[in-house]
Protein backbone atom coordinates (compact mmCIF):
# COMPACT_ATOMS: atom_id res chain seq x y z
CA UNK A 1 0.00 0.00 0.00
CA UNK A 2 1.10 3.59 -0.77
CA UNK A 3 1.79 5.82 1.70
CA UNK A 4 1.16 9.74 1.14
CA UNK A 5 4.70 10.35 0.44
CA UNK A 6 4.97 7.88 -2.10
CA UNK A 7 1.77 8.46 -4.16
CA UNK A 8 2.54 9.78 -7.74
CA UNK A 9 1.29 12.70 -9.68
CA UNK A 10 0.03 13.02 -12.81
CA UNK A 11 2.85 13.60 -14.53
CA UNK A 12 4.07 10.63 -12.52
CA UNK A 13 1.95 8.44 -14.13
CA UNK A 14 2.62 9.54 -17.23
CA UNK A 15 5.82 9.05 -16.70
CA UNK A 16 5.04 5.18 -16.41
CA UNK A 17 5.64 1.98 -19.19
CA UNK A 18 2.49 0.76 -20.14
CA UNK A 19 3.44 -2.52 -17.87
CA UNK A 20 4.22 -0.34 -14.76
CA UNK A 21 0.58 1.63 -15.27
CA UNK A 22 -0.94 -1.53 -15.52
CA UNK A 23 0.35 -2.59 -11.38
CA UNK A 24 -1.19 0.56 -10.37
CA UNK A 25 -4.13 0.24 -7.81
CA UNK A 26 -7.09 1.88 -9.79
CA UNK A 27 -8.20 3.40 -6.22
CA UNK A 28 -4.87 5.19 -6.71
CA UNK A 29 -4.85 6.13 -9.66
CA UNK A 30 -8.54 7.72 -9.78
CA UNK A 31 -7.94 9.38 -6.36
CA UNK A 32 -5.15 10.98 -7.32
CA UNK A 33 -6.79 12.54 -10.89
CA UNK A 34 -9.22 13.91 -7.90
CA UNK A 35 -7.10 15.30 -5.99
CA UNK A 36 -6.09 17.85 -8.53
CA UNK A 37 -9.53 19.26 -7.64
CA UNK A 38 -9.58 21.89 -4.95
CA UNK A 39 -12.32 21.01 -3.35
CA UNK A 40 -11.00 17.50 -2.83
CA UNK A 41 -7.10 18.29 -2.75
CA UNK A 42 -6.77 16.81 0.94
CA UNK A 43 -7.93 13.42 0.29
CA UNK A 44 -6.64 10.52 2.05
CA UNK A 45 -5.65 8.22 -0.74
CA UNK A 46 -4.39 5.30 1.85
CA UNK A 47 -7.98 5.79 3.89
CA UNK A 48 -9.76 4.17 0.78
CA UNK A 49 -7.13 2.06 -0.43
CA UNK A 50 -7.75 0.36 2.76
CA UNK A 51 -11.13 0.16 2.40
CA UNK A 52 -11.12 -1.70 -1.09
CA UNK A 53 -8.80 -4.15 0.48
CA UNK A 54 -11.19 -4.47 3.87
CA UNK A 55 -13.79 -4.86 1.16
CA UNK A 56 -12.28 -7.00 -1.13
CA UNK A 57 -10.89 -9.71 1.59
CA UNK A 58 -14.15 -9.82 3.03
CA UNK A 59 -15.80 -10.58 -0.44
CA UNK A 60 -13.11 -13.28 -0.88
CA UNK A 61 -13.57 -14.82 2.25
CA UNK A 62 -17.20 -15.72 0.99
CA UNK A 63 -16.60 -17.04 -2.21
CA UNK A 64 -16.06 -20.07 -1.79
CA UNK A 65 -19.19 -21.35 0.32
CA UNK A 66 -21.02 -19.10 -2.12
CA UNK A 67 -19.81 -20.61 -5.08
CA UNK A 68 -21.55 -24.05 -3.99
CA UNK A 69 -24.66 -22.18 -5.58
CA UNK A 70 -22.55 -22.32 -8.96
CA UNK A 71 -21.52 -25.89 -8.62
CA UNK A 72 -25.07 -27.16 -7.62
CA UNK A 73 -26.92 -25.29 -10.73
CA UNK A 74 -23.91 -24.37 -13.60
CA UNK A 75 -26.22 -24.50 -15.88
CA UNK A 76 -28.11 -21.25 -14.08
CA UNK A 77 -25.30 -18.84 -14.50
CA UNK A 78 -24.21 -20.38 -18.06
CA UNK A 79 -21.95 -22.84 -16.92
CA UNK A 80 -19.42 -20.19 -16.69
CA UNK A 81 -17.96 -19.79 -13.22
CA UNK A 82 -16.36 -16.20 -14.06
CA UNK A 83 -19.90 -15.06 -15.09
CA UNK A 84 -21.06 -16.21 -11.23
CA UNK A 85 -17.55 -14.26 -9.91
CA UNK A 86 -18.85 -11.60 -11.65
CA UNK A 87 -22.61 -11.39 -10.16
CA UNK A 88 -21.00 -12.01 -6.60
CA UNK A 89 -19.08 -8.99 -6.91
CA UNK A 90 -22.61 -6.95 -7.80
CA UNK A 91 -24.45 -9.01 -5.35
CA UNK A 92 -21.69 -7.65 -2.63
CA UNK A 93 -21.76 -3.95 -3.64
CA UNK A 94 -25.50 -3.60 -3.73
CA UNK A 95 -26.54 -6.39 -0.73
CA UNK A 96 -23.30 -6.42 1.44
CA UNK A 97 -22.38 -2.92 0.88
CA UNK A 98 -25.59 -1.37 0.17
CA UNK A 99 -24.46 0.41 -2.62
CA UNK A 100 -26.39 1.99 -5.28
CA UNK A 101 -26.95 4.41 -8.16
CA UNK A 102 -27.61 7.88 -6.94
CA UNK A 103 -31.74 7.61 -7.03
CA UNK A 104 -32.22 11.34 -8.25
CA UNK A 105 -29.91 10.98 -11.52
CA UNK A 106 -31.11 7.74 -12.62
CA UNK A 107 -34.32 8.83 -15.39
CA UNK A 108 -32.62 12.30 -16.01
CA UNK A 109 -31.12 12.74 -19.65
CA UNK A 110 -27.97 15.38 -18.51
CA UNK A 111 -26.42 15.63 -15.27
CA UNK A 112 -24.64 18.67 -14.26
CA UNK A 113 -21.79 17.41 -12.16
CA UNK A 114 -21.34 20.73 -10.07
CA UNK A 115 -20.27 18.11 -7.00
CA UNK A 116 -16.82 16.39 -8.51
CA UNK A 117 -17.78 13.22 -5.50
CA UNK A 118 -20.73 12.29 -7.48
CA UNK A 119 -17.55 11.13 -10.09
CA UNK A 120 -15.13 9.83 -8.18
CA UNK A 121 -14.65 6.70 -5.82
CA UNK A 122 -14.59 8.64 -2.64
CA UNK A 123 -17.90 9.58 -2.91
CA UNK A 124 -19.67 6.40 -3.43
CA UNK A 125 -17.40 4.53 -1.19
CA UNK A 126 -18.32 7.69 1.61
CA UNK A 127 -21.68 7.78 0.98
CA UNK A 128 -23.05 4.65 -0.87
CA UNK A 129 -24.15 6.31 -4.07
CA UNK A 130 -22.54 6.80 -7.22
CA UNK A 131 -22.97 7.30 -10.79
CA UNK A 132 -22.16 5.04 -13.67
CA UNK A 133 -18.40 6.71 -13.66
CA UNK A 134 -17.69 5.78 -9.49
CA UNK A 135 -19.93 2.33 -10.00
CA UNK A 136 -18.35 0.20 -12.66
CA UNK A 137 -14.78 1.71 -11.09
CA UNK A 138 -15.67 0.18 -7.63
CA UNK A 139 -16.51 -3.06 -9.30
CA UNK A 140 -13.43 -2.64 -11.35
CA UNK A 141 -11.65 -2.21 -8.03
CA UNK A 142 -13.38 -5.49 -6.48
CA UNK A 143 -12.54 -7.35 -9.38
CA UNK A 144 -9.13 -7.07 -9.89
CA UNK A 145 -8.60 -7.76 -5.83
CA UNK A 146 -10.05 -11.54 -6.47
CA UNK A 147 -8.02 -11.87 -9.38
CA UNK A 148 -10.56 -11.41 -12.16
CA UNK A 149 -9.75 -9.50 -15.54
CA UNK A 150 -11.61 -6.69 -15.82
CA UNK A 151 -11.55 -2.95 -16.25
CA UNK A 152 -13.62 -0.06 -17.78
CA UNK A 153 -15.63 0.24 -20.92
CA UNK A 154 -17.82 2.72 -22.60
CA UNK A 155 -21.00 2.89 -24.02
CA UNK A 156 -20.92 6.60 -25.42
CA UNK A 157 -20.97 8.57 -21.98
CA UNK A 158 -22.16 5.73 -20.26
CA UNK A 159 -18.86 3.62 -18.36
CA UNK A 160 -19.45 0.11 -17.02
CA UNK A 161 -17.39 -3.02 -16.50
CA UNK A 162 -15.82 -5.43 -18.74
CA UNK A 163 -14.37 -8.96 -17.89
CA UNK A 164 -12.01 -9.93 -21.42
CA UNK A 165 -9.38 -12.47 -20.64
CA UNK A 166 -8.68 -12.97 -24.35
CA UNK A 167 -10.95 -16.06 -25.11
CA UNK A 168 -14.47 -14.24 -23.95
CA UNK A 169 -15.77 -11.02 -22.96
CA UNK A 170 -18.23 -10.13 -20.39
CA UNK A 171 -20.13 -6.79 -19.66
CA UNK A 172 -21.49 -6.21 -16.00
CA UNK A 173 -23.45 -2.96 -15.42
CA UNK A 174 -22.50 -1.53 -12.24
CA UNK A 175 -25.93 0.64 -12.09
CA UNK A 176 -28.40 -1.94 -11.91
CA UNK A 177 -28.50 -2.46 -7.48
CA UNK A 178 -31.24 -2.66 -5.50
CA UNK A 179 -33.35 -4.78 -7.71
CA UNK A 180 -32.45 -8.20 -6.78
CA UNK A 181 -29.50 -9.71 -9.18
CA UNK A 182 -27.70 -8.01 -11.75
CA UNK A 183 -27.70 -7.18 -15.38
CA UNK A 184 -24.83 -8.57 -18.01
CA UNK A 185 -25.89 -7.11 -21.66
CA UNK A 186 -24.20 -8.22 -24.90
CA UNK A 187 -22.07 -5.94 -26.75
CA UNK A 188 -25.36 -5.68 -29.05
CA UNK A 189 -27.88 -4.43 -26.72
CA UNK A 190 -25.37 -1.64 -25.34
CA UNK A 191 -25.24 -0.76 -29.06
CA UNK A 192 -28.83 -0.62 -29.16
CA UNK A 193 -29.96 0.80 -25.74
CA UNK A 194 -27.14 3.33 -26.10
CA UNK A 195 -27.90 4.45 -29.67
CA UNK A 196 -24.59 3.87 -30.89
CA UNK A 197 -23.64 2.86 -34.80
CA UNK A 198 -21.54 -0.01 -34.91
CA UNK A 199 -18.62 2.45 -35.98
CA UNK A 200 -19.24 3.35 -32.23
CA UNK A 201 -17.27 0.06 -31.85
CA UNK A 202 -15.56 -0.34 -34.80
CA UNK A 203 -13.20 2.97 -34.01
CA UNK A 204 -12.17 2.00 -30.59
CA UNK A 205 -14.06 4.30 -28.57
CA UNK A 206 -16.71 1.89 -26.89
CA UNK A 207 -17.24 -1.76 -26.35
CA UNK A 208 -13.98 -2.86 -25.01
CA UNK A 209 -11.66 -3.45 -21.89
CA UNK A 210 -9.81 0.01 -21.92
CA UNK A 211 -5.95 -0.41 -21.18
CA UNK A 212 -5.12 0.93 -17.97
CA UNK A 213 -3.82 4.27 -19.83
CA UNK A 214 -6.95 4.58 -21.32
CA UNK A 215 -8.53 4.17 -17.69
CA UNK A 216 -6.32 7.35 -16.53
CA UNK A 217 -7.59 9.36 -19.66
CA UNK A 218 -11.33 8.63 -18.53
CA UNK A 219 -10.63 9.77 -14.54
CA UNK A 220 -9.00 12.75 -16.39
CA UNK A 221 -11.92 13.45 -18.48
CA UNK A 222 -14.19 12.67 -15.25
CA UNK A 223 -12.47 15.85 -13.72
CA UNK A 224 -12.48 17.71 -17.22
CA UNK A 225 -16.14 17.19 -16.93
CA UNK A 226 -16.47 18.72 -13.57
CA UNK A 227 -14.55 21.36 -14.59
CA UNK A 228 -16.67 22.28 -17.17
CA UNK A 229 -19.97 21.90 -15.64
CA UNK A 230 -18.48 24.53 -13.11
CA UNK A 231 -17.89 27.00 -15.72
CA UNK A 232 -14.18 27.00 -15.40
CA UNK A 233 -13.53 26.03 -19.30
CA UNK A 234 -9.41 27.08 -19.11
CA UNK A 235 -8.94 24.43 -16.29
CA UNK A 236 -11.35 21.71 -18.23
CA UNK A 237 -9.38 22.11 -21.59
CA UNK A 238 -6.11 20.74 -20.55
CA UNK A 239 -7.88 18.07 -18.86
CA UNK A 240 -9.40 17.25 -22.22
CA UNK A 241 -6.51 17.80 -23.88
CA UNK A 242 -4.58 14.94 -21.88
CA UNK A 243 -7.41 12.66 -21.88
CA UNK A 244 -7.71 12.72 -24.90
CA UNK A 245 -3.95 12.21 -25.76
CA UNK A 246 -4.30 8.84 -23.47
CA UNK A 247 -7.34 7.94 -25.15
CA UNK A 248 -7.77 9.50 -28.95
CA UNK A 249 -10.09 6.87 -30.50
CA UNK A 250 -12.92 7.47 -27.74
CA UNK A 251 -15.67 9.77 -28.52
CA UNK A 252 -16.99 11.71 -26.46
CA UNK A 253 -13.80 13.03 -25.28
CA UNK A 254 -13.23 14.07 -28.81
CA UNK A 255 -16.82 16.06 -28.44
CA UNK A 256 -16.33 17.05 -25.32
CA UNK A 257 -12.79 18.44 -26.15
CA UNK A 258 -13.71 20.26 -28.87
CA UNK A 259 -16.39 21.90 -27.70
CA UNK A 260 -14.43 23.18 -24.50
CA UNK A 261 -11.62 24.17 -26.79
CA UNK A 262 -13.83 25.71 -29.03
CA UNK A 263 -15.22 27.96 -26.43
CA UNK A 264 -12.01 28.94 -24.79
CA UNK A 265 -11.13 30.20 -28.70
CA UNK A 266 -13.49 32.91 -27.81
CA UNK A 267 -11.15 34.73 -25.17
CA UNK A 268 -8.40 33.95 -27.24
CA UNK A 269 -9.23 35.84 -30.45
CA UNK A 270 -11.82 38.57 -31.96
CA UNK A 271 -14.29 36.84 -34.37
CA UNK A 272 -12.88 38.02 -37.84
CA UNK A 273 -9.38 36.57 -36.56
CA UNK A 274 -8.19 33.04 -37.57
CA UNK A 275 -8.61 31.04 -34.48
CA UNK A 276 -11.80 32.22 -34.01
CA UNK A 277 -15.09 30.25 -34.15
CA UNK A 278 -16.49 32.11 -36.96
CA UNK A 279 -13.06 31.36 -38.67
CA UNK A 280 -13.11 27.67 -38.04
CA UNK A 281 -17.01 27.41 -39.28
CA UNK A 282 -15.54 28.67 -42.63
CA UNK A 283 -12.46 26.40 -42.82
CA UNK A 284 -15.09 23.06 -41.77
CA UNK A 285 -17.21 24.73 -44.28
CA UNK A 286 -14.98 24.87 -47.40
CA UNK A 287 -13.74 21.08 -45.96
CA UNK A 288 -17.08 20.07 -45.62
CA UNK A 289 -17.63 20.85 -49.34
CA UNK A 290 -14.70 18.86 -50.54
CA UNK A 291 -14.72 16.01 -48.84
CA UNK A 292 -15.72 13.16 -50.97
CA UNK A 293 -17.92 11.74 -48.18
CA UNK A 294 -19.99 14.60 -48.75
CA UNK A 295 -21.47 14.64 -51.63
CA UNK A 296 -24.31 13.49 -51.24
CA UNK A 297 -24.33 16.20 -48.06
CA UNK A 298 -26.84 19.55 -48.89
CA UNK A 299 -24.21 22.14 -47.66
CA UNK A 300 -25.23 24.83 -45.51
CA UNK A 301 -25.63 28.50 -47.26
CA UNK A 302 -22.55 30.34 -45.77
CA UNK A 303 -22.88 34.23 -44.05
CA UNK A 304 -22.00 36.92 -45.97
CA UNK A 305 -18.30 38.06 -44.21
CA UNK A 306 -19.56 41.58 -43.28
CA UNK A 307 -22.68 40.09 -41.46
CA UNK A 308 -20.46 38.53 -38.83
CA UNK A 309 -20.34 39.96 -35.38
CA UNK A 310 -21.72 38.90 -32.18
CA UNK A 311 -25.05 36.82 -32.01
CA UNK A 312 -25.02 36.31 -35.34
CA UNK A 313 -21.90 34.89 -35.77
CA UNK A 314 -22.47 32.50 -32.64
CA UNK A 315 -25.41 31.75 -34.60
CA UNK A 316 -23.50 30.71 -38.37
CA UNK A 317 -21.03 28.16 -35.80
CA UNK A 318 -24.08 26.60 -34.31
CA UNK A 319 -25.38 26.09 -37.87
CA UNK A 320 -22.16 25.11 -39.31
CA UNK A 321 -19.97 23.38 -36.94
CA UNK A 322 -22.51 21.20 -34.38
CA UNK A 323 -25.65 20.81 -36.93
CA UNK A 324 -25.77 17.96 -38.88
CA UNK A 325 -23.79 18.46 -41.65
CA UNK A 326 -20.58 17.95 -40.33
CA UNK A 327 -19.12 14.57 -38.70
CA UNK A 328 -15.43 13.29 -37.50
CA UNK A 329 -14.59 11.37 -40.62
CA UNK A 330 -12.59 8.60 -38.53
CA UNK A 331 -15.24 7.93 -35.36
CA UNK A 332 -18.79 9.31 -36.20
Amino acid sequence: MPNMESLPSVAGFLALSSEELDRVDPVVMNLVVAKGIPALAELDVNRYVRLADEWADDLRARMPSLEAQFHGSPQCWKNDIDFFRLGLICWYVDVVLGIAYREDQRYVTSVVYTDPTDLFLNGVMDTRRGTCGSLATLHVVLGRRVGLPVSLACAGSHYYCRFDDGAKTINIEATETGRGGFSSQTDEQLLENHNLPAKAQQCGSDLRAVTSREMLGLFLGLRARHLENTNRMSEAEPDYLLARYLFPRNRKLYIAQNQTSVQCSMDLFEPDEKGHPVELAEWLRQVVHIAPWTRNIIPTPHAPKEKINGNYADAVFQQIVIGENFYGEDLF
